[in-house]
């Protein structure tokens, strides 16, 4: 095995390793830091400088921009976290053209079964009996509570890092 491949095959697993320590952080502390998306974003040169075919790295970068951008109009509306939208951002970078569509309907699934099982469980948590309405106030209160989307970035991150192991 060449040089090249073992350093490819190298920063594909230690982005692997960012996004997935970025959503034990998320989990754990409802934070992300900023120190997993920088080094994202920096070892993205050792991908393209070990890949053994042509990366389509300036589109990436452009998509890796408008997702920032997007990222902080949704922090500006309280949408998300600003950890959320940099991991995002710099995870977007990696996919390029060809895996941010997947990237993107991975996150928002795993996003969305996260939420679903997080409003069961506070559900379940304030019900006084199993014949607890379905639609009370408490439902209000859920709006308000942290999610730690960052999990559900790593799981698109996860299959980006993946799918790019399997090409060479």
């Amino acid at each position: 095995m060449s040089v090249n491949v073992i350093a490819w095959h190298l920063a594909l697993l230690a982005f692997a390793g960012l996004v997935f320590s970025a959503a034990i952080s998320d989990i754990l502390r409802f934070r992300i830091p900023n120190r997993n998306s920088i080094a994202l974003v920096l070892l993205y040169p050792a991908y393209l400088l070990s890949a053994g075919q042509p990366v389509d790295w300036l589109p990436a970068i452009g998509i890796a921009v408008a997702c920032l951008g997007v990222g902080f109009l949704l922090f500006s509306l309280k949408a998300c976290g600003a950890g959320d939208a940099k991991l995002f951002a710099a995870a977007a970078l990696w996919a390029g053209p060809e895996l941010i569509l997947p990237f993107g309907i991975y996150t928002s699934l795993a996003g969305g079964v996260m939420v679903l099982f997080m409003w069961l469980q506070h559900r379940l948590a304030r019900a006084p009996s199993i014949g607890m309405a379905l639609h009370t106030a408490a439902d209000a209160d859920f709006s308000k509570q942290p999610m730690p989307y960052g999990a559900a970035i790593a799981v698109g991150g996860l299959y980006v890092a993946f799918t790019l192991l399997r090409v060479n």
